[in-house]
């Protein structure tokens, strides 16, 4: 059963990492951390949870990040460069479809470029393509960070020699 809702829920991770609405790495963790808690931590230890914790942390803010920095190679100013972070973070949320993401980027990114940074319309796009850029190269980030995870998940219970103990 907890092999079922690990695998399960790292599926849904996996694929999540690439679609910009699921929460890969955190499905990912999810199950992990539901496998740890249904063998009663004895084959995936504390320590391991919190390795796998951070993992999914770094994949999780390095979209954002790396969003920002796809903006300011394309010549945004911090002005883009915070907009492109803050409309990545805020498409994800109130645009609940594939690319919302970069839509939220690219507009962010944009609109803060033309209106605080005062560039013109060009190095606005500019900087919003950046950002999409980035964006793209966000989510291959984070799919990256999901494969790392189940690997190193999938390694630790290969090589654990206790058998699980159900808690139910």
């Amino acid at each position: 059963m907890e092999i079922a809702i690990l695998t399960t829920l790292c599926l849904f991770g996996i694929i999540g990492t690439l679609v910009p609405v699921m929460p890969g790495c955190g499905l990912i963790f999810i199950g992990a951390f539901a496998y740890a808690l249904l063998t009663n931590f004895q084959i995936i230890s504390g320590p391991e949870v919190l390795v796998l914790l951070g993992l999914m942390l770094a994949g999780s803010i390095g979209q954002f990040f790396i969003t920002s920095l796809g903006a300011r190679v394309m010549g945004a100013g911090k002005y883009g460069v915070v907009g492109a972070f803050c409309g990545f973070f805020f498409g994800l949320i109130f645009i609940p479809a594939p690319g919302g993401s970069l839509i939220g980027a690219f507009a962010g990114a944009f609109i803060c470029e033309l209106t605080f940074a005062v560039k013109s319309q060009r190095e606005s796009v500019k900087a919003g393509i950046g950002a999409v850029i980035g964006a793209i190269f966000s989510l291959f980030f984070e799919f990256f960070i999901g494969i790392i995870m189940i690997a190193y998940t999938l390694s630790i219970i290969w090589h654990n020699p206790i058998p699980p103990t159900i808690i139910l």
